[in-house]
């Protein structure tokens, strides 16, 4: 019977993903309300804008999936997730956004993830 019961407890760890995400992903509760205010106002420019603002670098944003009962990743919260870092640069728009697909990865613990890059203006 204990083979049984650790297939089973294995099984319920995979399916339900007990452990967090290995991504950072930012929340209000660790950001701040002022930077989620900020973020929701940070445009996508074009490159020919961008030539005219300081950048500031490369941010990354991630969206995941970690237990079955969370909601899908997405490219708009991957893409949420790059505007909250480049607020925290003090960013006023971000450009040449770029989107991929990660799928199922253990090494980020994630059933489904989307991983933006984007350069930080000023």
């Amino acid at each position: 019977m204990k083979p049984t019961l650790v297939m089973i407890s294995t099984a319920l760890v995979l399916l339900t993903g007990c452990v967090g995400t290995f991504l950072p992903i930012q929340t209000v509760e660790q950001t701040g309300i002022h930077i989620v205010e900020a973020a929701s106002k940070i445009p996508v420019v074009s490159t020919e804008i961008a030539k005219t603002m300081q950048e500031l670098g490369e941010v990354v944003g991630y969206s995941c999936k970690n237990k079955i009962w969370n909601p899908s990743a997405t490219t708009e919260a991957a893409t949420y997730q790059v505007k909250v870092a480049a607020a925290q640069l003090g960013a006023t728009a971000i450009t040449g956004l770029k989107c991929e697909e990660g799928g199922v990865s253990l090494a980020t613990n994630c059933w489904q993830s989307y991983t933006c890059k984007a350069f930080a203006l000023r």
